[in-house]
């Protein structure tokens, strides 16, 4: 694209459009993300900060120390913006450069969520490279936050008196997450989307397809220009990357994707300034585009794309400017950017709203922490068996194994099994293809959209009952929903006509068909 085409593609009513599509977007996707971050920074507030952990880490300065906090990156699910509030509390309680550096960086990374998304829909051996460079990554990120000066972290978190009753920590707990979701984090994080927003309506709809050819040798370069800004959050990587390998595009790509999009964005430079300065800060961004190039680079020989002809794919639509970007289709680009949400980002949306509410309380009514009850000067004694006390660590470890075994059970009903998921598209696909055959637009891509919801959960529902897709399973879901997405746009824009809308309702049987005997097998 000539430059005066590109300018000729630019609007006012364009890049507000965007803005605002791209912010609640990325609001809703990492809703859930945000609220651990903001609710584990609230516990590491209230239990000590790096005090609390410190002797679990180890020796300072070790590589042992590192992927010790490797692993507990891998529980705790938070993105680049999520990860700010952690990271303050960290930085204000003290915890080294060289470990804060790991994760404020890595976390994101390793975030479980986004790899319990990435084993359902990516080949095996994509989500082993990712996490070979998630691993080379931290090592380091932690060699060179180690070599910088070793000066006191200012503490500014505000000081709280331990305290051992329950409730007690409970009330700490609220109040901390409280102002924590009202103060700074939440700023920067809010700049973030708004940074990414901006950047995002300014790269042309589509312009990713061809970034990303295996043909294009500066792919690597443009990738970290246009999306090092941005906040790719994980199910748009996770998108992005299966888009990537199904429409054979570069996977060097995806390594600048996952190091520059997933780890960093406009909100992480920001607030790490605030923290360490300029200089540290660009250091490790220098570092990262260093070992981005590298990394990307050296793939192109070790991963070249799969055989067929390069397509153009939706699953990159994201992270550039919506097709639809007016006001007079605001809906229906904000639907097409939506369509992928789940209910844990629908969870997380709400339960965010909720805890911001009770942010602006504690703020306006000026909540306080408090201090244990006075123990009681009577003393009552009783004989029960039944009168047995339980500390503050047995019923909070009791509260999380309640919380535990209920989201296990939610993620089992939300994400059914195969058999149970076909059976689901079976009653689904025979109204579906009813619609698609006599052209009833509006029902048609409400079967559609239906149809494609229990067609992406399967594979998430798979892996939770210790499964894996194998690599024709997966294929033959992609190739369904591909169908599925492609028909519905079809009927929103009334492409299809009768001929060919008969003709689309045989294929969609047919492919459903193919689905199931290759994830079921002959017996089904």
């Amino acid at each position: 694209m000539s430059l005066g085409d590109y300018w000729h593609t630019l609007s006012v009513e364009g890049s507000v459009v965007t803005l605002l599509i791209t912010m609640v977007r990325i609001f809703v996707e990492s809703s859930a993300t945000i609220l651990i971050g903001i609710l584990g920074a609230a516990a590491i507030r209230v239990s000590g900060g790096y005090n609390a952990i410190q002797k679990w880490l180890g020796p300072a300065g070790s590589l042992e120390r590192t992927f010790r906090l490797l692993a507990a990156c891998l529980c705790v699910p938070v993105c680049a913006l999520g990860v700010i509030p952690i990271a303050k509390e960290f930085s204000d309680s003290g915890m080294p450069r060289r470990d804060l550096a790991v994760i404020w960086l890595v976390a994101p990374l390793l975030n479980p969520l986004s790899l319990l998304y990435a084993i359902s829909v990516l080949p095996i051996w994509q989500c082993g490279v990712f996490l070979l460079v998630a691993c080379v990554y931290a090592v380091v990120v932690a060699e060179v936050a180690g070599r910088f000066s070793d000066q006191p972290e200012n503490t500014n978190t505000t000081a709280i008196s331990e305290v051992k009753h329950g409730t007690t920590r409970l009330w700490n707990a609220a109040v901390a997450a409280g102002q924590i979701v009202t103060g700074w984090s939440v700023v920067y994080s809010l700049l973030g989307m708004a940074i990414s927003g901006i950047f995002v309506s300014l790269i042309p709809s589509g312009a990713f397809e061809k970034i990303f050819s295996f043909q294009n040798a500066t792919g690597p370069i443009e990738t970290m220009a246009l999306t090092g800004p941005q906040m790719v959050t994980p199910i748009t990587f996770t998108m992005a990357v299966s888009a990537i390998h199904s429409t054979h595009l570069a996977f060097a790509c995806a390594i600048i994707l996952q190091l520059l999009g997933v780890a960093w964005c406009g909100g992480t430079v920001l607030a790490m300034r605030s923290v360490w300065g300029i200089q540290r800060t660009l250091a490790l961004l220098l570092i990262t585009l260093v070992l981005a190039t590298a990394v990307s680079y050296g793939t192109y020989s070790m991963f070249p794309p799969a055989a067929g002809d390069e397509e153009e794919t939706h699953g990159l639509d994201t992270l550039a400017r919506p097709y639809h970007a007016t006001f007079g289709h605001f809906s229906l680009a904000l639907s097409h950017q939506l369509n992928h949400t789940d209910a844990i980002m629908q969870a997380g949306t709400t339960l965010l709203g909720i805890l911001a509410l009770w942010g602006m309380a504690v703020r306006s009514r000026g909540l306080h922490f408090r201090k244990d009850p006075l123990p009681s000067t009577k003393e009552e004694t009783t004989k029960s068996r039944w009168n047995v006390e339980l500390t503050p660590g047995q019923v909070g470890m009791s509260l999380i194994g309640v919380a535990a075994f209920g989201i296990i059970m939610l993620m089992y009903s939300i994400f059914p099994g195969v058999e149970e998921s076909f059976e689901q598209m079976k009653k689904v696909s025979a109204d579906a293809v009813i619609a698609v055959k006599t052209n009833k637009t509006h029902v048609a891509q409400q079967k559609l959209a239906e149809w494609d919801t229990v067609a992406a959960r399967m594979p998430v529902g798979w892996v939770l009952r210790m499964g894996i897709p194998d690599t024709k399973q997966a294929s033959e879901i992609r190739a369904l929903r591909e169908m599925l997405e492609k028909t519905r746009r079809q009927f929103a824009q009334s492409e299809l006509t009768n001929a060919e809308v008969r003709e689309r309702g045989n294929e969609l049987i047919d492919q459903f068909q193919s689905c199931r005997l290759a994830c079921l097998g002959d017996e089904s």
